[in-house]
């Protein structure tokens, strides 16, 4: 059930109705009703998979607490890792291990006796990779004292199907979303305005400004062999800022929903594309996703305490399972190991160079006189380029089903946008690009586009519901008309799936 689905208009009032009505005791029964219901709506087969991750996790949790030795408490900790990575592996990742094993046969010259057809039916299961790491960190928790294991089996399944978040994020914490769940939540007014004033926010950005920009960034990857390079540049922009209002678009709505219901989660977007340097996007983007890698791996691996290449090698390291977490696919990992690189190397800058330089009349001048919006300008630059690579896996998927008698690698497409990307002197393809789909198309979603960068800029720090909250009320309920006129008007309604949906 997509939240940008006729269903979930349906769903979720009907949900509310009951929530707030229903006995203080039974909340979190409908809660978990309602979890299962949603995640079996995209296929009743899935729900067999989040019961195993539940009873698995439940009973390991409690194992772990109970040992009286710390090798008892590895070998139940080591059991929840194991099935939690083992389910994610099975049905997300064995493919991809199965084409490299034999892609490597074939170059060896070897026999490779297992046949191509076993895998080719396995459908990774919606959001396998939120599911599961919401669930492993609460056995990680555990074990490393940081949270008490939750006794009763009723509670722990709401937490593990809360339905906002299990398929699409945030990933939550037990620590946080566990004991909000066993609490009663009434109707309260401010509350439930301010929840359906952040679900607007985010079907403004998924509706108006991701899914109308998606027109020319699909032309664009269909049409590799055409463009040049301002398209790919234009393009490039327009597909970094898609997946942001995408993404970003569904955690507002989960946690408008989720506040709607009493209950706070996780912030997972903080206007990212103000950040000054890729440390501090990695702070701003998918947040509960860079402070589950950052907790469970980086810190794991020596953190910044470790010294030189160490820290180089955790950094590139960190991000290069954040690109296969993302996606079983080379040009994805490779994406974000681009990432990485950028990182280590302005890390050695910082603590090779500039801690050296700092105290220079030049550096003081550099720093004084260089731009804030230069800093946000380059880090951004960055950030576009190495997200070139995030589409070309399934634009080869998409041309290679398209045109079966003339197949594409996956480099082939990579290497040619990143060949045209520095022809700034040719624009070819331009105004075919902006016309496929329409210039009034292309100008309103530029439009709105600068218009949300603009609000973001405005409210800093805060967030879009408080900062309406605080208004007058005249002022609140032209902001509302607004939101909802520029829903129904420039919304595009053709159902499409939320990028994340494939993780």
């Amino acid at each position: 059930m997509l939240f940008n689905s006729f269903s979930f208009l349906i769903f979720f009032p009907i949900f509310l109705l009951l929530y707030f009505r229903i006995n203080a005791k039974h909340q979190w029964k409908l809660l978990l009703l309602s979890g299962y219901f949603f995640y079996g709506s995209f296929a009743p087969k899935y729900l067999l998979i989040l019961v195993a991750i539940t009873l698995n996790d439940f009973f390991a949790g409690k194992k772990i607490e109970d040992a009286t030795t710390k090798s008892e408490k590895k070998k139940w900790l080591f059991l929840s890792i194991a099935m939690n990575l083992g389910i994610l592996i099975f049905f997300k990742y064995v493919n991809f291990i199965d084409d490299n094993i034999r892609n490597l046969f074939e170059l060896l010259h070897l026999p490779y006796f297992v046949p191509q057809t076993w895998f080719d039916k396995i459908i990774v299961p919606v959001g396998v990779s939120f599911i599961t790491f919401q669930s492993l960190s609460y056995t990680i928790d555990i074990y490393k004292g940081l949270i008490k294991p939750e006794r009763d089996l009723g509670y722990f399944a709401t937490f593990t199907a809360f339905w906002p978040v299990m398929v699409n994020g945030p990933i939550e914490r037990a620590k946080n979303l566990l004991p909000q769940l066993q609490e009663h939540h009434s109707f309260e007014y401010n509350r439930v305005r301010d929840g359906l004033i952040r679900m607007l926010f985010g079907f403004f950005k998924k509706l108006v400004i991701a899914d109308r920009l998606a027109f020319f960034v699909d032309d664009m990857y269909l049409h590799f062999n055409d463009v040049s390079g301002w398209t790919i540049i234009v393009g490039g922009f327009l597909f970094f800022f898609q997946v942001y209002c995408d993404f970003s678009g569904y955690s507002d709505i989960a946690l408008g929903a989720a506040k709607i219901m009493g209950i706070n989660i996780t912030e997972n977007f903080k206007r990212p594309f103000f950040s000054k340097n890729l440390a501090e996007f990695w702070t701003r983007w998918h947040v509960s996703l860079s402070t589950w890698l950052t907790d469970y791996v980086f810190f794991y691996l020596g953190a910044y305490k470790a010294k030189g290449l160490k820290v180089v090698f955790n950094v590139v390291f960190v991000l290069a399972i954040c690109g296969l977490w993302h996606g079983a696919n080379y040009p994805m990992i490779l994406a974000f190991t681009m990432i990485g690189i950028a990182m280590a190397i302005r890390y050695l800058w910082q603590f090779n160079i500039v801690r050296n330089i700092k105290p220079s009349n030049a550096y003081k001048l550099f720093d004084k006189y260089f731009p804030e919006w230069g800093h946000v300008l380059v880090t951004v630059s960055i950030l576009v380029f190495c997200f070139l690579l995030f589409r070309v896996h399934t634009a080869q998927m998409e041309w290679n089903r398209m045109h079966i008698d003339d197949p594409v690698s996956w480099w082939h497409i990579a290497g040619l946008l990143y060949s045209k990307m520095f022809h700034l002197g040719s624009a070819a393809y331009f105004q075919e690009w902006i016309n496929h789909k329409g210039i009034v198309e292309f100008i309103c979603g530029i439009a709105f586009l600068i218009i949300l960068l603009v609000i973001e800029f405005l409210i800093g720090d805060k967030t879009i519901e408080k900062t309406i909250s605080e208004r007058a009320k005249p002022i609140r309920w032209v902001i509302y008309i607004l939101l909802t006129l520029a829903i129904t008007w420039f919304g595009v309604y053709n159902n499409t799936s939320f990028v994340y949906f494939q993780y």
